[in-house]
């Protein structure tokens, strides 16, 4: 029974490492996503410096628009998911200290 207890803290404690690596993928998600409303931001702002960037015809400055439009609601949901898998990686976190005190007290018996 002991090992079993110890088989499960050490699963318990593998998926804790896998959220933890998921809540900095995403977090990194998110940085990318800033950058580029950033840079869409400062095409839409600076028109005449884009058009050095990229060849502009009438009406790309809504293209911007949408662009930026799209990638905030892209944040806006990865940002959501990051707050749900820090919120979840919380209680997780509490499972495998309950299991090692189980098998601790079982230990002692």
């Amino acid at each position: 029974m002991h090992f079993g207890f110890e088989r499960e803290v050490q699963e318990e404690r593998g998926w804790f490492s896998y959220l933890q690596g998921w809540c900095v993928h995403v977090a990194d998600r998110l940085a990318y996503l800033d950058g580029i409303i950033q840079e869409l931001k400062f095409c839409s702002n600076h028109m005449s410096e884009a058009r050095l960037l990229v060849e502009l015809r009438s009406g790309d400055a809504i293209v911007f628009v949408d662009s930026i439009i799209y990638f905030k609601a892209i944040r806006e949901f990865e940002a959501e998911k990051l707050a749900n898998l820090r919120l979840f990686l919380q209680a997780s976190a509490a499972h495998p200290d309950r299991r090692m005190l189980f098998a601790a007290r079982f230990n002692a018996m």
